[in-house]
């Protein structure tokens, strides 16, 4: 059974049950207050004559009889020695009693209420029986039952359309996410947003699948521009490292200066494609950089290893001004970008210094070399971005482009701007969200 269908029923049985309950309540209520008042007038009744036995004792006969309402029949006992039953008006005999007794008794096929009291003492007690008819009483109650009754049905029928309206009510936004959720997986395609007019349960529950509608076009439209850039870039070196194979392969008698040369080149070009390959890997892969945990890192000592090794690959001159700090973030991530940063200062300066420096978070590595256009500022961090002078040299665009991701997974930024002593500064900032500690 269907959400939809599981709260219409849990609604109308709620709903039925509160008014079974209502109008049994209802019912027994006004029962019991119509019984009540007839047995408070018997009561009366009963104190009005109570005198009434005394009197025929002495003088031997009533003289007067009871003037009760229309309706009501008195029946009289006086037990003595001489006399009995003084005035019988055709009520049952309930013979001598101690205590008030109420009963329902049937007289010629019509129901009364009947109130039996003891009167006098001694030889000259009495018993006092009055009884009114309750036909019509009866009558009322029992419209009533069938009013209370059809009222109920109307109630239930009512709560149960009302069930089926709120029932529905709740489960739309239920209803549309499920129906966009199938036509995403029989179409492949992502479908649009659902309306969201409410704030509570149901409604972050929609508002949440329209996130994750948004977050899955984002990264189809990342995907299908990763898949379009990289075949790109991978076109290139390899129709470059096809037409030398193919010139060896087609030129036996090469001189051994050229064949040496068109070698060289072809190592260079699938040293070209293995990088590239490494850096597609690298940014396909763990997106939100979930996989790698956050740590308390000296970053001092993380850029310092990292420039280290670029001077131990190229001979240059790294100058690292960075002070020891503890600073939370995913350290294989970070190590990556700062070399990243230097690699790109080393392909594009000349043999001058490079400078790295940290500062409360901020990671930044100026070079000395001609600097960046000022049209290739707002792009550099573009994958697959390359200026008129980037062509020049080998790369193939992504470094600068994994610079900013690791920026944007720490909550921070990338910057790039010419220096006014020329060269280039180029820089990422982590998020701050615990400060860092500088170490003694």
């Amino acid at each position: 059974m269907k959400l939809q269908a599981r709260l219409a029923l849990t609604v109308a049985a709620a709903a039925s049950v509160a008014i079974f309950l209502v109008a049994a309540a209802f019912w027994v209520l006004a029962a019991r207050e119509q019984r009540n008042s007839i047995d408070t007038f018997l009561r009366d009744q009963v104190a009005s004559v109570r005198e009434l036995p005394r009197e025929i004792a002495a003088r031997g006969r009533p003289d007067r009889r009871p003037d009760f309402d229309q309706g009501t029949v008195v029946r009289f006992r006086v037990e003595t020695d001489q006399r009995g039953v003084l005035i019988d008006d055709g009520l049952p005999e309930v013979g001598k009693i101690d205590q008030t007794q109420f009963s329902t008794v049937e007289l010629d096929g019509e129901r009364y209420r009947m109130i039996a009291a003891p009167a006098g003492s001694g030889n000259r007690s009495a018993t006092i029986q009055v009884a009114r008819n309750i036909e019509a009483t009866e009558t009322g109650l029992s419209q009533l039952r069938r009013q209370i009754a059809l009222g109920s049905l109307l109630g239930i029928a009512l709560a149960g359309l009302l069930g089926a309206l709120v029932a529905r009510r709740l489960t739309e936004p239920i209803t549309a996410v499920a129906g966009a959720a199938k036509q995403m997986a029989l179409r492949q395609d992502l479908p649009s947003r659902i309306n969201v007019d409410r704030t509570d349960e149901v409604g972050d529950l929609a508002d949440s699948f329209n996130q994750m509608l948004n977050a899955l076009e984002v990264s189809r439209d990342q995907q299908q521009r990763l898949v379009a850039d990289a075949s790109h870039e991978l076109r290139t070196p390899l129709t470059s490292l096809r037409l030398k194979i193919d010139l060896l392969d087609s030129t036996p008698d090469i001189p051994d200066s050229q064949r040496q040369e068109l070698l060289s080149g072809a190592a260079a070009e699938l040293e070209r494609l293995t990088d590239l390959v490494t850096e597609l890997v690298d940014l396909a892969s763990d997106p939100t950089g979930v996989d790698e945990p956050a740590a308390e890192v000296d970053v001092g000592l993380l850029v310092n290893e990292v420039a280290e090794r670029v001077r131990r690959t190229t001979g240059r001159v790294i100058n690292v001004d960075a002070p020891s700090a503890i600073v939370t973030v995913r350290p294989r991530m970070v190590r990556r970008a700062v070399s990243n940063l230097l690699d790109n200062a080393v392909k594009y300066s000349t043999e001058s210094p490079i400078d790295l420096r940290f500062d409360m978070g901020r990671f930044e590595v100026q070079d000395r070399g001609p600097g960046i256009a000022k049209a290739d500022l707002d792009h550099i961090f573009d994958r697959f971005y390359r200026s008129s002078l980037a062509r020049t040299q080998p790369g193939n665009g992504i470094g600068l482009a994994i610079v900013q991701r690791v920026a944007a997974l720490h909550g921070g930024e990338v910057w790039a701007r010419n220096a006014d002593e020329g060269g280039a500064i180029v820089g990422f900032s982590v998020g701050m969200d615990s400060a860092d500690r500088l170490v003694d």
